[in-house]
């Protein structure tokens, strides 16, 4: 005869009493368990939550914080300006801050941080393009403009200091479009200066594209196209950091 058999009624009952509660206590156990790595799981999608909600107010806040420096939209060129060769690299203008009318052109940038320039166009030309103008035979440079923004009081061999001593690179600006232009720019801090900035701008001879095979640049002042742009505002953002 089986043990099952041979126990008596109440023998099974607390048995079955006993094995019940076994399951009770493990079912317990089990819902105590998926309760705290739930809350665990809870815990970890609210701290990422909270650090998304923080990185996306930072990043609100990095874009609306904004340094400007307002310019008049005047329209400037390599002529208008009066520009002189770099005795050291005359394919090079000297550097030489715009001049600007109006108020709204002083700020105190942040260094280190994006800077911003936004010009109402930048045209670049070839000097040999127009019909005016001496052939590709004899002027096969190409006009373009670099910017910094940096103390105004700044001279143009303090600039090239700066800019040698951080290694920084310039990139040429200017198209053949007559499109609103917006391009990265480097602000210098120079320590000595008084802190007030205004924009400078240099002009650059580069060999055409289209017929300079082998050519080096010429001189800025004799050479080039009358590459010419406007200046909406330059905008510093401190809290974006390059």
């Amino acid at each position: 005869m089986s043990t099952s058999n041979s126990l008596s009624l109440d023998q099974r009952i607390a048995a079955l009493q006993q094995a019940n509660g076994e399951l009770v206590a493990a079912n317990n156990t089990l819902t105590g368990e998926v309760t705290a790595k739930m809350g665990a799981i809870n815990a970890t999608v609210a701290g990422a939550e909270a650090r998304m909600d923080q990185a996306i107010a930072n990043l609100a806040a990095s874009h609306s914080d904004m340094r400007i420096n307002y310019y008049d939209g005047v329209v400037h060129s390599k002529t208008s300006l009066g520009i002189e060769a770099d005795p050291d690299q005359p394919h090079m203008s000297k550097w030489k801050r715009i001049p600007v009318t109006g108020i709204g052109y002083h700020q105190y940038p942040i260094n280190g941080a994006l800077t911003k320039l936004h010009l109402k166009h930048g045209l670049s030309f070839d000097g040999g393009y127009h019909k005016d103008s001496p052939t590709y035979d004899s002027d096969w440079s190409r006009t373009f403009m670099q910017f910094v923004l940096t103390n105004e009081e700044a001279s143009s061999e303090q600039i090239n200091a700066e800019l040698e001593r951080l290694g920084t690179t310039l990139y040429p600006t200017g198209s053949w479009t007559d499109n609103a232009i917006m391009v990265t720019i480097p602000f210098l801090k120079i320590a000595e200066l008084h802190p007030y900035t205004k924009l400078f701008v240099r002009f650059v001879n580069r060999p055409s594209a289209l017929f300079s095979s082998g050519k080096q640049p010429q001189n800025i002042v004799e050479f080039g196209g009358n590459a010419k742009f406007a200046v909406d505002r330059v905008v510093n953002y401190p809290h974006i950091k390059v």
